[in-house]
């Protein structure tokens, strides 16, 4: 007792135990203030990259919010957390599913330059991210300036325009590995045949490839008669004839791909000057009409992004004007009935949905046939194996317009001068994937068509246009190939 009065009582130790409380109480504030300010900034710098806080802070890769991501993707959070087992492609492109969750895409920093329109030599930085500044690239990552960023580089492996004799071999090991996974893989149940996928394969001419795809690639949607839409009290929801019996012929077409190579591209006036306009998914227009255009006379969307309650899908006013076609992966046997009853995405639970609200819209709804006529014209035409999965929605748009159209042309498919790791013109987001492709077999499409390209290697470098015959007008009576 005797102590303990004389230590709350003697006054040097009163003013030395308040001295330290008030130290104590001065570093808390201080920590908290720079607590906050931390969070503060980690906030608006992911705001601004599109990375969700929690990714940053435990070094799970960056993702677009936009895309619904598989239910079975490895999460290994840095610091030694349990991996749960899962499919370890993470890549762009159409990934069976929980819609309701975002796909986790590899991505780089944001380091890439881009080159503005034509008319000015000045570039402009992405301002870099949290990601770059604070750790730079992860291990495990698909691009980047140590792996592939050689291929859009001034001196890059893609050169001033596309080559056609491009291959996985050129690929930087991550994505090689990747794309080997991918062959590897069968989900859709490929079954192999012509004379594609072995060194020696014969090399068709531009015109041969074109009567090929003429002669073996047929648009189709689906109609109320096919079964088992035949038994369906919705099938009346259905177009009752062919969208190449509905639309066209246009004279001249343009089929805008998302490339992130379209800003600062300044095309926006010579692809609304076309007849009719291609877009795909969710592009939109507004904001970007000086390098886009505004015109939008059919949108090619996949089942994932109508599934995606980030797209809006059903409500949106970007899908409710002009016409809709949608489509699916199925089986590689087009089998519609083990495709009605397990599909990658909701694909007609949303159709039917969507035609409530939009009775009047033109919708229609690929063929699964399409898709697979089209992936066997790649692999018969490719020295190597490609992935076993559906072409991009790019490839089956160019093919779409060319039945509809008397001429094509395409822009960004093929990069031009302004080629960058950014995947799409209207999100703040890089991977090289999406130029290079890793589900889609886009690696192998660029090649097909910059064989079949009749414009000249100064448009693709110039305004990553290429230049292709509509069907109509192609005469293949005396063509060599065309029957192959």
């Amino acid at each position: 007792p005797d102590t303990e009065y004389e230590m709350w009582h003697t006054p040097m130790d009163r003013v030395s135990l308040l001295w330290r409380l008030r130290r104590r109480a001065r570093r808390g504030a201080l920590c908290m203030t720079f607590f906050c300010i931390s969070m503060a900034l980690l906030y608006a710098i992911c705001a601004e990259n599109s990375v969700p806080v929690t990714d940053a802070i435990f070094g799970v890769r960056a993702r677009t919010r936009a895309q619904p991501h598989a239910h079975n993707v490895i999460k290994v959070l840095r610091g030694g957390a349990k991996p749960m087992y899962t499919d370890p492609q993470k890549l762009p492109g159409v990934i069976p599913g929980d819609p309701r969750r975002p796909i986790p895409i590899l991505s780089s920093s944001n380091h890439s330059h881009e080159a503005r329109d034509s008319s000015s030599k000045r570039k402009q930085r992405e301002p870099r991210g949290f990601l770059t500044l604070f750790g730079g690239r992860r291990k495990g990552e698909l691009s980047g300036r140590g792996s592939d960023a050689e291929f859009f580089g001034p001196n890059g492996l893609l050169g001033e325009v596309w080559d056609d004799e491009m291959s996985s071999s050129m690929l930087g090991t991550r994505m090689k590995k990747v794309v080997q996974n991918y062959q590897a893989m069968n989900k859709y149940g490929v079954e192999l045949s012509g004379p594609g996928g072995v060194s020696g394969t014969p090399k068709l001419s531009g015109p041969e490839l074109l009567c090929q795809l003429k002669d073996k690639v047929e648009v189709a949607t689906l109609t109320p008669d096919l079964q088992p839409f035949s038994l369906l009290p919705w099938a009346t929801q259905l177009p009752p004839q062919q969208l190449t019996s509905d639309l066209g012929p246009y004279k001249s077409c343009a089929v805008v791909s998302s490339a992130g190579s379209l800003r600062y591209s300044g095309l926006g006036k010579e692809i609304d000057s076309h007849e009719a306009v291609l877009r795909f998914n969710a592009a939109p227009t507004t904001g970007y009409e000086k390098d886009v255009g505004s015109k939008t006379t059919i949108r090619l969307i996949n089942s994932q992004v109508m599934a995606s309650d980030d797209h809006r899908f059903l409500s949106s006013s970007l899908y409710s004007s002009g016409v809709l076609v949608a489509w699916d992966p199925a089986p590689f046997s087009a089998d519609l009935t083990k495709w009605f009853n397990r599909t990658d995405y909701p694909i007609f639970t949303q159709y039917q949905r969507y035609r409530r609200l939009h009775p009047l819209q033109p919708f229609y709804i690929l063929h699964p046939r399409f898709e697979w006529q089209i992936w066997q014209r790649i692999q018969d035409n490719m020295a190597e194996p490609i992935q076993k999965n559906p072409p991009s929605s790019g490839m089956l748009g160019t093919v779409l317009m060319m039945s509809l159209c008397e001429v094509v042309h395409v822009y960004e498919f093929l990069p031009s001068r302004r080629k960058t790791e950014l995947c799409h013109y209207y999100q703040r987001f890089y991977d090289a994937a999406c130029t290079l492709g890793a589900y889609h077999p886009l690696l192998y499409e660029k090649n097909l068509v910059k064989r079949m390209n009749q414009g000249s290697d100064r448009d693709i470098y110039t305004n990553g246009r290429v230049t292709l015959p509509g069907f109509r007008k192609l005469n293949c009576s005396q063509t060599a190939g065309g029957d192959r």
